[in-house]
């Protein structure tokens, strides 16, 4: 799976332009349903070449701790906040000449995870790992769609009892950079069960929301050429500028500076040491909101 992983890398670059059309798109949602719907992403896996470093990272910049996970990866990390569960960090080895790039692999809960990996295959996708059982109830797979998208699927995942909003320096939100909007919002209607809805148009740029039982995940057109489509997830932070520059003081960059032209300067983009991209995003959006 690691040669698809630096195709995800690029996607963070897109997002300066197209966020600052979408100021309504992370509005508090309804009270969730009491189980993990199909369309809820319940998880989500670092997968890097360089575990230690990303380790060091994630703990310094939102308090993350990490512990032996038990598995099918040797060598798989659990990372926690204030003792909850949030992530998984998988090492992975690189060949010889490849260059370090790392990415978040998200999980989205489906209906059934065979049926669907073999939706992604049938219609031109790529199946990276599974369909496996991970534990004795939890099936899953990764696999990546038409457009290049990598994304898991579960049957099931830990974080059924999800705050709204998440507490800060957890899991926000996620958005998907399409290549071709109608064919991801037809082909996730499919796969997953997704409605859609204009959620913001201005110009010749549309925002969507992708909804099952609340709005789960934002979508709109890259506005950029690009080869491949992406998902990029977002973490809730008090001070995006001031995270920002931490980032870069422990051995990441950053991709997107906040900008009062983009959500109020809310939102800020980094990669990690290992080139692992994750949206850092206050919420609310108004400056000088507190959280």
């Amino acid at each position: 799976m690691h040669r698809y992983l630096v195709l995800f890398t690029v996607a963070a670059a897109l997002l300066g332009g197209a966020a600052a059309t979408s100021t309504r798109s992370l509005q508090a949602p309804p009270l969730p349903s009491s189980k993990a719907v199909p369309g809820a992403f319940v998880w989500h896996d670092l997968v890097t070449d360089n575990p230690a470093a990303s380790r060091a990272f994630y703990g310094a910049l939102f308090g993350w701790t990490f512990e032996q996970g038990e598995g099918i990866d040797p060598g798989y990390t659990i990372a926690s906040h204030d003792g909850r569960q949030i992530a998984g960090i998988v090492p992975f080895r690189r060949r010889e000449g490849e260059a370090a790039v790392a990415q978040w692999v998200s999980y989205v809960v489906v209906a059934n995870v065979d049926q669907a990996t073999e939706t992604f295959r049938r219609s031109g996708g790529r199946v990276f790992r599974g369909p496996l059982n991970a534990r004795k109830d939890l099936r899953v797979a990764v696999v990546a769609d038409a457009q290049g998208a990598a994304l898991g699927l579960a049957n099931r995942g830990p974080l059924l009892e999800d705050e709204h909003p998440p507490a800060l320096n957890r899991w926000l939100w996620m958005e998907y950079v399409a290549r071709d909007t109608d064919a991801a919002l037809k082909f996730y209607g499919d796969v997953i069960g997704y409605r859609h809805e204009v959620q913001k148009e201005r110009n010749d740029f549309t925002y969507y929301l992708l909804t099952a039982d609340r709005p789960r995940a934002g979508l709109f057109r890259s506005p950029w050429d690009r080869e491949t489509s992406a998902w990029l997830p977002y973490v809730r932070v008090a001070d995006p500028a001031a995270m920002a520059a931490r980032a870069v003081e422990l051995g990441g960059s950053v991709v997107l500076q906040p900008r009062p032209d983009v959500r109020n300067g809310s939102l800020a983009i980094v990669l990690d040491p290992t080139g692992a991209p994750v949206a850092l995003q206050r919420f609310p959006f108004e400056t000088g909101a507190t959280p």
